[in-house]
């Protein structure tokens, strides 16, 4: 089997690379976004599609199976917040074989996101990254937590949670309220929630960096956190050191369950991009300029806590060696859209059959095992 994947693998990234991407690419990003969602939706709502996605995507091995806080994953590599902003595809994200999914994020009220519908997205091809102007667009957490009310998932499904980006919830308890809401709406959906404080594309940028904020909101959740219900903070990549070092300090004080590292990074803050793809003065980058940057922090926030909550590495993750880098840095998870877009959805499964090369390289028979491996407490 072990040669059939390979050569599995192989032919669907020749497809994807030299028929596929050049035919995709022909569309604006967001639309290419949208009509390959909609593809996704066919696919996943009939037998024939399902056997299809699955026969042409899906690989798992025993030695991927992963336990954190007390959730089950098959795999340790899932999709990031951002790709599925209405929660739309579950049924199809477990075929092609990634471990767990994060939806959103989702906001306590209906958001269309930033000016500029069709043009929120900008492809930069040689720096293998996606400039985003999005702003959260989505239903609002009402309407989305009502459709997804009682779905059986076959994976686990994280929930982000942002503030709506309107000039409303730039007050500090209305922005609070909104998180609130979005984590009340969804009580009985979902494994696990994301408090995503670090979208670099809203309105009033990123006020939950400061520390008296920072301890109201998660003062609040305190009174409407669930137990059995895992709490992630999604962290900013441009942070300072001081910056991290106050939001990690304020999780533990806190009992935050772990964090998601790290979100995009500003075009001003990263030089490993072409400056003559950026085409558009606004959003932020994805893909290999954030790859360098998520990973320093993950290091850096596995020995200012100890190994001792969960953390999601997710920016630049292209291959098994990337993840691999990731986890043995400190990262119990890892998340992904851009290597996708570029590389394909058979990327999912090659990351995975990697990490069961390189477990076995470097002496593991778990994901769990090698966890921190190369970033040793002191």
């Amino acid at each position: 089997m072990k040669l059939v994947y390979a050569l599995r693998g192989q032919i669907n990234y020749l497809f994807y690379r030299w028929i596929a991407r050049p035919l995709i690419f022909l569309w604006e990003a967001e639309t290419a976004h949208n009509k390959l969602k909609q593809f996704g939706l066919l696919f996943a709502s009939n037998v024939l599609g399902r056997r299809l996605l699955k026969a042409l995507f899906y690989y798992q091995h025993p030695s991927l199976n992963t336990t954190v806080d007390g959730i089950k994953y098959d795999n340790p590599i899932g999709l990031s917040a951002g790709f599925d902003k209405d929660g739309e595809l579950t049924d199809a994200y477990p075929l092609i074989g990634f471990g767990f999914a994060e939806l959103g994020s989702f906001t306590g009220d209906v958001c269309p996101g930033n000016p500029g519908v069709g043009r929120r997205l900008f492809r930069l091809v040689k720096s293998k990254s996606i400039l985003v102007w999005y702003g959260l667009n989505n239903q609002g957490a009402e309407a989305i937590a009502k459709r997804l009310k009682g779905k059986k998932f076959k994976i686990p499904i994280g929930i982000s949670a942002a503030k709506t980006n309107n000039a409303a919830s730039f007050d500090l308890q209305n922005s609070i309220d909104d998180y609130l809401k979005t984590v009340n709406e969804f009580k009985e959906i979902g494994h696990y929630y994301t408090v995503n404080i670090s979208c670099p594309n809203t309105q009033d940028g990123e006020p939950f960096v400061d520390q008296k904020n920072l301890d109201a909101l998660l003062s609040a959740l305190d009174k409407v956190k669930q137990e059995s219900k895992p709490v992630y903070i999604k962290m900013a990549a441009d942070l300072e050191i001081d910056e991290i070092n106050i939001i990690v300090d304020a999780c533990l004080k806190h009992k935050i369950d772990g964090l998601v590292l790290t979100n995009l990074t500003k075009p001003s803050m990263s030089d490993e991009y072409l400056k003559e793809e950026l085409t558009f003065d606004k959003g932020a980058l994805s893909g290999l300029p954030v790859q360098r940057i998520s990973t320093k922090v993950v290091r850096h926030v596995y020995q200012r806590t100890r190994g001792k909550i969960t953390i999601i590495g997710v920016g630049g993750v292209f291959s098994a060696d990337d993840a691999y880098e990731k986890i043995t840095s400190g990262a119990n998870l890892i998340e992904l859209i851009t290597s996708m877009i570029f590389e394909g959805p058979q990327v999912v499964s090659e990351i995975n059959r990697g990490l069961v090369e390189l477990l076995k390289k470097d002496g593991f028979t778990s994901i769990e095992a090698a966890v921190g491996s190369r970033n040793p407490l002191l």
